[in-house]
């Protein structure tokens, strides 16, 4: 006899792997160079070599940024497990350096199996195999999703978007107690890993909530599952991860203020199934009171939270860092091509949940998709006020988007040739919403060019930083060059911090992680700076060398929005007295200059 499984997985395995094959080849370059494309994977990698280099599970310090007393990150370890134990596992038969490289390209493709299999697992439910492979596409059509899962990417944002997956499942799950477990464990790992998915947590809970409201006989069954699963799970995470080590309130990061509040609600859900007031007046009262509680809990334990996790930013990083990080911002700060897939995705999918509410053969099932609607409704509205967000709306949208096109696809089989032809011109627009904006901007990109003064220069944020492309700094030939001098601190712009010391055996002053504002204070001011300015802060810091790759962003803006200041001086070739250029690393594009006193 056949196993019903069999077929949607093989069909989510070949799809898988025909998608890895390709991602592979597109970042060949990239991955041959060992060459992160955000800071963030960089840094990661270089928390598990301190792990699997004895540094204690409970410390995520990053003593390697503004040392001697370092940074305490707010990642999770939860990430760090795959990817250490697949270095620890492949090392002895490839050595360190080869397990990094096989890890740091395997780790993503893997996650993003996991997110296909649950895919797949959700579309076999409900429909047929072509619809499996169908929903799997749309993941490989989708630049927010993929980006997440590219090799190398092998930061947190991808595991995100599994463990919204696995809550996704448990809502569709028959068994209350069961389903709503699922959801709470899914959500406890996942605000573990980052906070920014407590919009998410209320979103499902409320949905949870809204079960128990309309289904009295249900007890509030799936509400009292999902908040004890939120708050057992979450205990459990944060004392084998974070143990006793840091207690303090921390806002970017899961601290006992918010377990306190996931047990508040747990027991309010609690009393809500098993004292269930008989008005629907008196339930909504009891979640009011829940609701009103756990704001009181965090707001009046930590009313610095108020503001969000980046509230205590100082101005001049917020304003040059933090306002800058377009993925962070709504969608209309990213590209129009990704803006146009974060806004239009979601809704062709939004309109594949109606129309499967709209049809439903039962009430149970109608109202399975109507809470399948509500949460992917919810969730575009996350994603286009957080661009990194989004990717969540876009795979809660791609089983019933799948659903819809392929019933599309269906009809037009039987319909002639011109209209057929236009029709699948609309299903392939649909599939990748960004495909229209891109060919349009193609189309006039030759017009603004010509109409362009100099053709070469544009604006970014109302600064003139011309056009730029890919980076040509290579860091592992700086990082062979810097191994060979001693260790010393070195002042760098932000971004390409995580880069230097992964590759080296040096130190900078600061990265682009927030819990490092100080530093990164310092050096965005330093690089503003005038000359003597700039020397009295980067002496305070004790660094002996400055290192710029002057063909990316952030040096750009320093420079323009401080024409005299020490950045500005430094990409014109013009270093003061107290720099003397130093050709450290020829190869690398990187300038280098030496600290004379």
């Amino acid at each position: 006899m056949t196993d019903p499984a069999k077929g949607p997985f093989t069909r989510v395995l070949i799809a898988w792997a025909l998608l890895a094959l390709t991602m592979v080849l597109v970042n060949f370059k990239l991955i041959a160079a060992l060459r992160f494309t955000d800071p963030d994977d960089a840094l990661r990698l270089l928390q598990v070599r301190d792990l699997l280099a004895g540094q204690s599970w409970f410390d995520v310090h990053q003593y390697r940024i503004a040392a001697p007393e370092g940074v305490p990150m707010h990642w999770s370890r939860l990430v760090d497990i795959p990817i250490a134990g697949l270095i620890l596992l492949l090392r002895p038969l490839l050595g360190t350096a080869g397990a990094e490289f096989v890890t740091v390209v395997t780790v993503p493709l893997l996650t993003l199996l996991c997110g296909m299999a649950l895919l797949g697992r959700l579309a076999a439910r409900w429909f047929n195999d072509e619809v499996v492979a169908m929903s799997c596409l749309m993941i490989g059509l989708s630049p927010p999703i993929l980006c997440q899962f590219t090799p190398m990417r092998i930061d947190h944002h991808g595991w995100q978007i599994v463990l919204a997956l696995v809550a996704l499942s448990g809502l569709h799950a028959k068994d209350a107690l069961k389903g709503g477990a699922v959801i709470g464990a899914a959500l406890a790992a996942l605000l573990a890993i980052s906070i920014e998915g407590l919009p998410l947590t209320a979103l499902f809970l409320g949905i949870c909530a809204l079960r128990g409201l309309r289904m009295p006989s249900s007890r509030f069954d799936w509400l009292h599952a999902a908040t004890l699963g939120l708050a057992l799970g979450s205990c459990v995470i944060f004392l084998t991860t974070r143990g006793t080590y840091d207690l303090i309130t921390h806002c970017d990061a899961i601290s006992p203020v918010h377990l306190a509040l996931f047990a508040w609600v747990a027991a309010g859900a609690a009393a809500l199934r098993f004292a269930t007031p008989r008005t629907l007046t008196g339930q909504i009262a009891g979640l009011g009171v829940m609701g009103a509680g756990a704001a009181a809990i965090l707001f009046g334990i930590a009313p610095e939270c108020r503001g969000g996790a980046f509230v205590m930013l100082d101005p001049l990083v917020k304003r040059y860092w933090y306002d800058s990080v377009a993925e962070g911002m709504p969608f209309w700060h990213t590209s129009a091509p990704m803006a146009a897939a974060i806004v239009a995705g979601p809704l062709v999918g939004l309109y594949g949940v109606y129309r499967l509410w709209r049809d439903a053969k039962d009430a149970p099932t109608r109202l399975l998709w109507l809470d399948h609607m509500l949460l992917l409704a919810g969730a575009w509205l996350i994603g286009v006020a957080v661009a990194r967000a989004s990717a969540t709306a876009l795979v809660f949208a791609a089983v019933p988007a799948a659903a819809l096109i392929l019933g599309w696809v269906y009809k037009l089989r039987s319909v002639p040739i011109l209209p057929r032809l236009g029709g699948y011109a609309l299903v392939v627009s649909l599939l990748a919403p960004g495909l229209p904006v891109v060919m349009a901007m193609a189309a006039v990109k030759p017009v603004l060019a010509n109409s362009a003064t100099g053709g070469a220069v544009q604006s970014v944020a109302g600064i003139n930083v011309g056009a730029m492309s890919i980076s040509r700094c290579r860091y592992d030939v700086a990082g062979a060059a810097l191994n060979r001098l001693p260790a010393t601190d070195i002042f760098a712009p932000l971004d390409i911090g995580p880069d230097l010391i992964v590759k080296s055996h040096d130190r900078v002053v600061a990265t682009g992680h927030h819990r490092g504002a100080a530093g990164m204070h310092d050096v965005i001011a330093t690089f503003m700076a005038p000359a003597e300015e700039a020397h009295s802060l980067i002496r305070k810091r004790h660094a002996t060398l400055i290192a710029v790759c002057p063909d990316i962003y952030e040096p750009a803006v320093y420079a323009a929005r401080a024409p005299e200041g020490l950045m500005a001086q430094l990409l014109h070739r013009k270093p003061p007295a107290w720099l003397q250029p130093v050709d450290i690393a020829p190869g690398s594009h990187i300038r280098f200059w030496k600290v004379l006193n």
